[in-house]
């Protein structure tokens, strides 16, 4: 990730409009994380049209954040775009009808995993993010109530040049060879019983950290505040 955390600082030196601190003073200010591509990237590579109307109801494709291509097959890796992937209404809770979405997609090119993905690794994907989505949004919210400037904004929304584009490029690259459920680059088990899945656990709750949470969250507000 030392690459990624060098094209950060690289690429926003010189983002912010002229007059106003650099982005590199103002992630300082706001205390953000060094690695906050990473935090970010990984917050939002699956993020889906549904996901967006946590933090805005009003949420459409129209929303430029960058994700993974479902169809991993296409030239095109990355969407600069969350796309609409609607939940059926099937079952009366929100977990069923989702699991229903996951099973429902197993063995079509265009579910988002690629071929190396397990039917449980899968579940075990999808469920981690619309919890870290949930999570985040507790820390959305607080952030409402005292929005960063339209500044901070303006160098987080340059993905192409604070290097989460390429993060999330990073995440597209490897969904085609293995199930690197984190950009932490450390090798990660198949999950296939409580040993493998005590290591899939620890690596996601890395993304739960306050300061990750932060990262994501003031993001996506800046993201979803003039939908």
């Amino acid at each position: 990730m030392r690459i990624f955390v060098a094209l950060l600082f690289l690429g926003v030196a010189n983002a912010a409009p002229q007059g106003f601190p650099p982005c590199r003073m103002l992630f300082q200010m706001y205390d953000m994380s060094p690695n906050l591509n990473e935090t970010i990237a990984h917050a939002i590579h699956s993020m889906t049209v549904q996901g967006l109307r946590l933090f805005n109801p009003k949420a459409t494709v129209a929303n430029g954040i960058p994700t993974v291509n479902h169809n991993l097959q296409s030239v095109e890796k990355v969407l600069p775009y969350a796309p609409d992937d609607p939940i059926s209404h099937d079952f009366a809770s929100s977990a069923m009808n989702i699991l229903d979405k996951i099973l429902s997609n197993i063995g079509q090119p265009n579910d988002g995993l690629g071929p190396n993905w397990s039917s449980v690794e899968r579940i075990a994907h999808n469920f981690h993010m619309w919890d870290l989505w949930l999570r985040t949004r507790v820390v959305y919210n607080e952030i409402t109530l005292a929005p960063p400037r339209e500044e901070l904004c303006n160098c987080l929304l340059d993905t192409a040049g604070n290097g989460i584009l390429l993060a999330v490029e990073w995440v597209a690259d490897h969904y085609k060879s293995g199930t690197p459920i984190t950009l932490l680059n450390r090798p990660i088990p198949k999950l296939t019983d409580a040993a493998t899945w005590a290591v899939w656990k620890d690596r996601l709750l890395h993304y739960y950290t306050e300061r990750a949470l932060k990262d994501a969250a003031t993001y996506l507000y800046c993201a979803t505040k003039d939908f």
